[in-house]
């Protein structure tokens, strides 16, 4: 009896030191937009800089996919950081969270800059309140944000909850999300719902109809997709003829084309330069910034092998939309958003406009950094009429602190002009540029060879590839010259009727 007293007193006089009992402490986290709470990612670093992973990696023992611990709706404790779908959550603290004293890293995808701080977490502190304010970096004018490229359960090499993936797409500052599974329609309405975010983001319903050959992403997705069964073995020509008779029809985007496995152009063994290629162009799209290969490393430049392919593909009178997604199948690895595309459509999100844009070829695709490029005013997908032969050209790059792109290429036909970017979050260049007497196009990209934070991106590309990490990346879709100012576009094999919205071949 003694000894209880002499516990009890003791927990007694604990209590009365630190307020209450030392295991109520809880973060309550508040991120914002210029006091509006927004998406985010927090994420927790001990004294040494070593992240504190929240939950399980649960598949192949690389991925976390079901393994993450969710506090509530929207607010999830993930391997790399705490997801908040609203911009709020409370977590509390002495179990997933160890009891300490912690840096904080926050950020909204590519667009904001890294927010950092620090916060004690130490046993005993009670409610603890932790306000951040984002600082937007760049801003997409006219073009919202686009993963058209994402996976979850329905994936056979998924097992994330779509309510989880739509959380992770938001903080990421995603507004459109086409969640496409293997050969599965894949549609997170239901899930936005679930969470109360209708008009904050939106679904466009979408497939990643896999055969040996290669991925082809379709939406939106209409009625039953080509069966498994029938794809898998089915060769590039038989898989587009299937994907064409589907009823819409859909888009049809090429993913990860330079991935060396199941990638159209790796496994047909195209060079990117032999015309034609060895596989039908019977498509509307092409994934030049995929997150599972978005880098440029020594012996490795996968990005610019996607744009070598991409600017032969153009030069030859084919006209495809540039796009960018994560590929993200789970919470680590590959992050949500880290690819994504801008098109250049109206919000709140309208999915026939929507469509009408990508097939129009009004979008740009990055990883990083934000190009706004225009000439005579057009921007990209656009077309205009040169002057005696130029063109007046204003390119404006923007991007935040972590990202460090350092070049900008402008092609013209098959030339190539290279400016140098200096060190800063905004670059502006302009001048009147030879562009010929045919019909050509102004392509416009920007690049890095410095990584990027894997913190802030996903250690796929170390872990995988055994390079630094994703590097800065942006490419637009190409301003077509109209030389003559007849109203169509000769070039190649291609004659297209010039309109604001949408092609066709004559």
């Amino acid at each position: 009896m003694r000894a209880l007293l002499v516990r009890a007193l003791a927990i007694a006089l604990v209590v009365a030191a630190c307020g209450r009992a030392p295991s109520s402490t809880k973060l309550s986290i508040k991120v914002t937009d210029h006091g509006v709470p927004v998406g985010a990612r927090v994420l927790l670093l001990d004294g040494a800089g070593n992240a504190l992973h929240i939950g399980v990696l649960d598949k192949y023992g690389q991925r976390q996919s079901a393994g993450a611990r969710e506090f509530a709706p929207g607010v999830i404790g993930t391997w790399d950081g705490i997801v908040l779908a609203y911009g709020t959550g409370d977590v509390p603290v002495g179990d997933a969270i160890p009891y300490g004293k912690y840096k904080v890293w926050a950020w909204r995808g590519i667009e904001y800059d890294l927010w950092q701080g620090d916060v004690d977490l130490s046993a005993g502190r009670g409610d603890v309140e932790l306000a951040i304010a984002l600082d937007r970096a760049w801003q997409p004018a006219g073009a919202i944000a686009a993963d058209l490229h994402v996976h979850a359960h329905d994936s056979d090499d998924s097992t994330m909850p779509d309510t989880q993936r739509v959380s992770a797409q938001v903080a990421a500052g995603i507004q459109v999300i086409g969640l496409s599974n293997h050969n599965h329609n894949g549609d997170a309405t239901a899930a936005i719902h679930a969470l109360h975010l209708d008009g904050t983001v939106a679904s466009i319903a979408s497939n990643e109809v896999t055969s040996e050959a290669m991925h082809a992403n379709i939406y939106p997705a209409i009625g039953p997709p080509p069966p498994a069964a029938q794809v898998i073995s089915a060769s590039p020509a038989q898989l587009m003829a299937m994907l064409r008779a589907l009823p819409g029809p859909p888009i049809i985007q090429i993913n990860h084309p330079r991935f060396r496995y199941q990638s159209l152009f790796d496994t047909t063994k195209w060079n990117g330069t032999s015309w034609p290629p060895p596989f039908p162009l019977d498509f509307d799209a092409v994934e030049l910034v995929p997150g599972y290969a978005a880098f440029n490393a020594p012996g490795d430049r996968r990005l610019d092998e996607g744009l070598r392919d991409f600017y032969t593909l153009i030069d030859h009178g084919k006209l495809v939309a540039p796009v960018g997604g994560s590929d993200s199948h789970d919470f680590n690895w590959v992050l949500d958003g880290s690819g994504r595309t801008y098109v250049f459509a109206p919000w709140p999100f309208d999915q026939a406009a929507f469509v009408s844009a990508i097939r129009a070829r009004r979008t740009e695709a990055t990883d990083g950094p934000w190009l706004d490029a225009r000439a005579a005013g057009a921007g990209p997908g656009e077309h205009v009429v040169p002057d005696h032969g130029k063109v007046q050209l204003d390119i404006t790059l923007a991007q935040a602190s972590w990202v460090r792109a350092t070049r900008i290429r402008v092609q013209v036909g098959d030339q190539t002009q290279t400016i140098d970017v200096p060190p800063g979050n905004a670059f502006h260049w302009t001048g009147a540029i030879d562009v010929g007497t045919a019909d050509t196009f102004i392509g416009v990209a920007a690049d890095g060879d410095a990584a990027m934070p894997l913190l802030l991106t996903g250690t796929y590309e170390r872990d995988k590839w055994n390079h630094a990490g994703d590097t800065p990346f942006a490419v637009i879709s190409p301003i077509l010259v109209d030389a003559d100012g007849d109203g169509h576009w000769k070039r190649g094999d291609g004659d297209y009727l010039l309109t604001p919205l949408g092609k066709s071949t004559q």
